[in-house]
């Protein structure tokens, strides 16, 4: 469960690194692709969702 609060925080300073790079461009950025950056990050949101429900089922013996 350690490792997945750890991934939390992770992605979190991720999505406010996207954020602050997409902000302080001042036109598209060739270099960031944001659209992307933001699926990746509810990708990786999606995973941790589904480790928890794995590590809830884990502990109760299920």
């Amino acid at each position: 469960m350690q490792a997945i609060r750890a991934l939390e925080r992770a992605i979190d300073r991720l999505e406010q690194d996207v954020e602050g790079l997409v902000s302080a461009a001042s036109g598209p950025s060739p270099g960031i692709d944001a659209a992307a950056a933001r699926t990746a990050l509810r990708s990786l949101d999606s995973l941790i969702t589904e480790l928890k429900g794995q590590d809830v089922k884990d502990q109760v013996g299920g």
